[in-house]
């Protein structure tokens, strides 16, 4: 355990499913909260199943499990369950947000609460608003930083293999979740040179990675692509 790391004084872990990789165009149909103590116990757990409005495509079903008839039938109105999402983040808006890839959670929960008219209410602009405070502690970009020439997978099945870390229903929000908690504290207790500051500063230093991260891919992908047009957006935490 590092002396002096993020998850201190506790944290929040946060996942989502949903219908497709487009983050301004696709929809949340689940997602999972859940708190942490500073010695990793789980407190407390909200989750939360969204009808979209929208066929679920076969794709992501196969993924998830999820289909148009199950959200149909058992989930909320999607406006009500983003804006609980909002709320509940908003309600410490300070503390360590973690997550496997979570520019991705935390960009399409952007794109669906302004595409459902949410921009203007408290807890949309406390989470995304002036002064954004998200202290977002994502697993991926710091695996990437510290594993530069990793050999192998990085998707969050392959790493909770590595590190000896449940996940039997991969692809559900619940046990992603705490999956992707569990990984990015094992992370930073193997790197506490490199992680073992306090949240606001890790935040930060991951803004600079990711940025760097993405230099990185897009020019592996224009080369190996032959395509000059190809653009990896450095944006951090919310790709606009």
């Amino acid at each position: 355990m590092a002396k002096s790391a993020w998850y201190n004084e506790g944290y929040i872990a946060f996942d989502t499913e949903t219908t497709g990789v487009n983050e301004q165009e696709d929809h949340i149909l689940t997602a999972c909260i859940i708190y942490y103590s500073s010695d990793h116990k789980e407190l407390e757990r909200k989750s939360w199943l969204i009808n979209p409005g929208v066929e679920v495509p076969e794709e992501a079903s196969s993924i998830n499990g999820l289909t148009t008839e199950h959200v149909q039938e058992h989930g909320m109105n999607a406006l009500e369950g983003i804006h609980e999402i909002l709320l509940e983040l908003s309600y410490n808006p300070t503390s360590p947000i973690v997550a496997y890839n979570g520019s991705y959670d935390i960009t399409i929960l952007y794109h669906n609460a302004k595409r459902l008219g949410l921009e203007p209410t408290k807890a949309f602009r406390a989470v995304f608003g002036d002064g954004f405070a998200l202290n977002l502690i994502d697993g991926l970009t710091m695996h990437r930083k510290a594993y530069k020439k990793w050999r192998g997978r990085r998707n969050l099945s392959a790493l909770c293999e590595r590190y000896g870390i449940d996940l039997t229903d991969a692809h559900t929000a619940e046990a992603d979740t705490d999956a992707a908690a569990k990984l990015t504290v094992a992370i930073t207790d193997e790197n506490p040179n490199l992680f073992g500051g306090d949240e606001e500063t890790l935040a930060a230093m991951q803004a600079v990675w990711y940025a760097e991260q993405m230099e990185d891919l897009q020019a592996y992908l224009r080369k190996a692509r032959n395509d000059d047009t190809i653009i990896c957006n450095p944006e951090w935490p919310v790709r606009h």
